[in-house]
């Protein structure tokens, strides 16, 4: 299953299906931001574009338990920043959309784009503007309702 909030996200998987408790539920998230003009970046899951993620919205993918490889990919881009995890039936798991972390610059970025969350080690880091910042549940599930109630 694959849910897609804000009429500039595009999912590419079938939504509105019934949450299957025997898969792990992935949250891809991107705040609202000053630097919103940076695109809509590919996200893919296990080496499948899953849609674009814009500002202000999220993408809700499922899949079964077990290690899945994420990755979000810039507009100039190719390869993107690719993170592991481990994902449990029935658990929610949520990720942040955010800038690379580089220098003590880069820490404006991440907070002009209301990134909260750690940052996910990933590979393949060298072109990509982006990389993943990992959310507890309680600040996942606020921040995707905040998302609900601004569309």
């Amino acid at each position: 299953m694959l849910q897609a909030y804000a009429a500039e996200t595009s999912a590419l998987d079938a939504q509105n299906q019934t949450s299957d408790a025997r898969q792990g539920h992935i949250y891809f998230i991107r705040h609202p931001s000053i630097l919103s003009r940076l695109g809509k970046p590919d996200i893919r899951v296990d080496g499948k574009v899953v849609g674009e993620l814009a500002v202000a919205t999220y993408i809700l993918v499922d899949r079964p338990a077990g290690s899945h490889t994420i990755t979000v990919v810039g507009a100039m881009d190719s390869v993107g920043c690719e993170a592991e995890i481990r994902v449990q039936p029935g658990m929610s798991y949520y990720f942040e959309m955010g800038p690379i972390v580089n220098t003590n610059m880069d820490t404006f970025n991440i907070a002009s784009m209301g990134v909260t969350g750690r940052p996910v080690a990933c590979r393949n880091r060298h072109n990509t503007p982006y990389m993943f910042y990992s959310l507890d549940a309680t600040a996942g599930a606020a921040a995707v309702a905040r998302i609900k109630a601004r569309n």
